[in-house]
């Protein structure tokens, strides 16, 4: 082969050579912006409907933070809000709502316990929208809000992780009074522990069968209460198979909600029954009067003390007198469970007397 045709097979050769490699870059770019794209995709998803990259990232650094006053800094609560949330703890949880054709943000706490009942069940602390990488108030009436969208199975509600760790009296008081019945005879065990001693009157049906005792309890509130109710920690699951073994009733499931079917179920379950709705997750309880009382009681919040994250409640007697005769300790709450729907401040680590 002479030297003419070696220089034109090696030109040749590097021509296709620079052809490849720029073929390859080219392929390799489009690769790269396919795969901005689908990771993009797949940052989440309301309803079917792809999230943009913008809200994905608010969302992340939204649901990392754990602690009130960082949270607060992002969404500019009420001071109002903002007391409640440090001094009762409840359950902080949002969603996202592109019903109306844009990305909205909800905001709502699960409840708290005070004056012996739970309140604020479910009310919607904040609505945003995000401009410029930031939360923005849309300015809505929070109660209208609430009222158009509690209840919505389609919204997917997530859990704010946040600290627990500014101790309160009045509120472990609270606690303290509504557990210790319960607690000091060894935990819950009976089904009127749970739908008699831990309910409040307010939550009783009122269209019931005569002499009867009626309540509806959600399975994420009984998880809040078994959780408060003993160190130990419950998922909804574990509670669920705990409910079917309790003394004193005659549980059946039936496929079907509650919700929408009160007054038919409300006047015709019988006397020591527990009927668990499939489709809604809710139990209806039924019993006739309860009764019972305790040489002891918890004392005053002006003789707790705190250590560290507990707090030592005094037992005094019930009689009357300041003689301590045991003492029953509260831990600040901050434990994880799936299932619940607003923790309590406080749970019940131990009484002695």
């Amino acid at each position: 082969m002479n030297k003419g045709i070696k220089y034109i097979l090696g030109f040749a050769m590097i021509f296709v050579a620079a052809v490849i490699c720029v073929f390859g870059i080219i392929k390799y770019e489009e690769m790269q912006d396919d795969g901005t794209t689908n990771n993009s995709a797949n940052l989440g998803s309301v309803d079917g409907k792809q999230l943009d990259k913008e809200i994905t990232i608010v969302i992340e650094k939204i649901s990392t933070l754990n602690d009130i006053d960082a949270l607060n800094s992002e969404l500019h609560l009420s001071q109002a809000v903002v007391d409640i949330l440090k001094k009762y703890a409840p359950t902080v949880n949002y969603a996202i709502d592109n019903s109306e054709g844009y990305d909205k943000i909800y905001f709502r706490i699960g409840g708290y316990f005070v004056d012996r009942k739970m309140n604020d069940i479910n009310k919607i602390i904040g609505s945003y929208k995000i401009d410029g990488g930031k939360l923005l108030s849309t300015g809505d009436d929070l109660d209208k809000i609430g009222s158009k969208i509690n209840g919505d199975d389609k919204l997917k509600w997530n859990n704010l992780n946040l600290n627990n760790k500014e101790h309160d009296k009045n509120a472990a008081k609270a606690i303290a009074d509504k557990f210790f019945w319960v607690t000091s005879g060894g935990g819950i065990d009976d089904m009127i522990d749970i739908f008699g001693y831990l309910t409040d009157r307010d939550q009783h049906a009122k269209d019931v069968q005569m002499g009867l005792n009626v309540v509806p309890l959600s399975l994420g509130k009984i998880t809040d209460l078994y959780n408060a109710a003993s160190k130990d920690v419950f998922n909804a699951e574990q509670v669920y198979q705990k409910i079917k073994t309790l003394k004193g009733l005659t549980y059946k499931e039936i496929d079907d909600s509650y919700k929408g079917n009160e007054s038919k179920y409300n006047k015709s379950i019988g006397m020591g029954e527990v009927i668990y709705f499939k489709k809604d997750k809710m139990y209806l309880a039924s019993y006739g009067g309860i009764g019972g009382t305790s040489s002891l009681r918890p004392g005053g919040s002006n003789l707790f003390t705190i250590e560290g994250d507990k707090v030592i409640v005094p037992l005094v007697g019930s009689s009357g007198g300041s003689e301590v005769r045991g003492k029953m300790i509260l831990r600040l709450n901050n434990k994880k469970y799936d299932g619940g729907e607003s923790r309590f401040k406080y749970y019940v680590e131990s009484i002695s007397k």
